[in-house]
């Protein structure tokens, strides 16, 4: 019984952490290209959520299928934060700081749509729309629940696509241009506000993925993007933020250490910690800047150069 209990703990640490590396890995992306931390990126996987969550209650679909969607208005709902915001601010010379508040005045504005939109599911269609969950639609398949083994697929095949599109497309190679260096990037003939733009869509898609698995895995409700803010956040440092790679590491990393830490707490000195685990991605944000500012990737590049 024991062994069985912390099976399913594991398993649970696994999907969380896969999770946790579909939201990590945007803001990597958007930072690296360009230096803005996105707190918008909480309203994209809430919205995620809700896609599926409404395309599943209202046309009764299995949730996994409607993962392209989440993918593609994630992306579209990012590439307006881009074009509409930060992208005329950015010509008007505005500081980072400045574009930071802006992604999150969109936030709080895209928070206040998707409310408004689980009243309109409430009032029209009658239908729950708050603290609800898709765990009874979920497959199982030896004993083990689709969103893990999902969720385990997703993040190998983002992995490889990533690697892929990075390093043996053109298109790819002009976006890391454009990473290291814009200006230079623009000189040799790169359109970097089209690569600017591929980056916020991917970014902004790989949100709504994270999202879509959220009501298979626990329950939802509006701010449920804004739980898991500070644990974006702390994986994506933890991994390093000039690393792509390093926050699907920091996401598994610091998922382990939610979940399993809590556990482990939980058993040593009672149930009354559970409600602090917010608490622990905090932590360990505060001993990553203060130990290591550029994350485990900074460590291994120090490495490198010794």
């Amino acid at each position: 019984m024991i062994l069985l209990v912390e099976l399913v703990t594991l398993r649970e640490a696994i999907t969380y952490s896969c999770i946790l590396s579909f939201l990590a890995v945007g803001i990597t992306l958007l930072y690296k290209t360009t230096k803005v931390p996105n707190f918008a990126h909480a309203a994209l996987a809430t919205l995620g959520a809700y896609v599926t969550y409404s395309l599943t209650s209202l046309l009764g679909i299995n949730p996994y299928l409607s993962l392209p969607v989440s993918f593609l208005i994630g992306g579209l709902v990012a590439l307006c934060l881009f074009f509409l915001v930060l992208e005329p601010m950015r010509r008007a010379k505005a500081s980072v700081t400045m574009l930071m508040i802006a992604t999150l005045a969109f936030d709080i504005v895209a928070s206040g749509a998707i409310n408004a939109y689980a009243d309109y599911l409430q009032t029209t269609f009658k239908i729950s729309a708050r603290n609800v969950s898709l765990i009874r639609m979920d497959f199982q398949i030896a004993s083990l629940p689709g969103v893990f083994l999902t969720s385990i697929t997703l993040i190998a095949m983002t992995v490889i696509l990533l690697y892929l599109l990075l390093n043996r497309t053109y298109l790819g190679i002009s976006l890391r241009a454009s990473m290291e260096n814009q200006i230079l990037a623009e000189t040799i003939g790169i359109n970097t506000t089209f690569t600017l733009m591929l980056s916020w869509f991917i970014a902004g898609g790989l949100a709504g993925l994270g999202g879509t698995l959220l009501p298979v895995w626990t329950q939802i409700d509006t701010g449920v993007g804004m739980v898991f803010i500070a644990s974006m956040f702390c994986a994506s440092t933890l991994g390093g933020l000039g690393e792509i790679y390093g926050a699907f590491l920091g996401g598994f990393l610091l998922g382990f250490a939610e979940l399993l830490g809590t556990v482990i707490l939980s058993k040593t000195l009672g149930t009354w910690v559970i409600p602090y685990r917010p608490v622990i991605p905090l932590i360990i944000l505060s001993v990553t800047l203060l130990v290591s500012p550029r994350g485990l990737a900074g460590i291994l590049v120090r490495r490198r150069s010794k």
